[in-house]
């Protein structure tokens, strides 16, 4: 049976718009790390990252451990910019540009603090800032799970 003109049409605007939506959402996950040299810091429920997180981070800033403070799934819509609220008056925005690429823009308080941009395949991004000069935060945006050790 032939197929008529409306019909391939149908089809056609049925596959663009599966397509558009497998596109237009994706999941990341956000995680806040405290880089210090304490051993296990007092009185708090961190948790230690993973070996290869760890493993990224060591060589680059000058901690000897790193500690997950906070942990969030986003769901990202490319339609609009996605809003993460952080503990510690910090905050996130996400945006997937039109090249494709993704803007992660950090804010602590009112100001912006840092952004970066990465083509939308990179494994992750990492943002983050000083603390009173006895540690840092950064924050880690990745398309799979986190993995802690404890």
């Amino acid at each position: 049976m032939p197929m008529t003109r409306a019909g391939i049409f149908l089809i056609g605007f049925l596959f663009f718009f599966l397509q558009a939506g497998a596109a237009d959402s994706s999941q990341l996950y956000v995680q806040v790390i405290r880089g210090s040299d304490q051993d296990r810091p007092s009185g708090t429920n961190y948790r230690a990252v993973g070996p290869k997180l760890s493993a990224k981070l060591s060589p680059v800033f000058r901690w000897k451990h790193y500690w997950e403070t906070e942990r969030q799934k986003v769901q990202l819509n490319s339609a609009k910019t996605t809003k993460v609220a952080l503990a510690n008056h910090r905050s996130l925005e996400i945006e997937r540009l039109k090249s494709g690429e993704l803007e992660v823009r950090l804010f602590r308080r009112s100001g912006l603090v840092t952004k970066t941009r990465q083509a939308s395949n990179e494994r992750m991004a990492i943002l983050g800032g000083e603390e009173e000069g006895k540690e840092s935060f950064f924050v880690v945006v990745r398309p799979d799970e986190p993995v802690t050790v404890e």
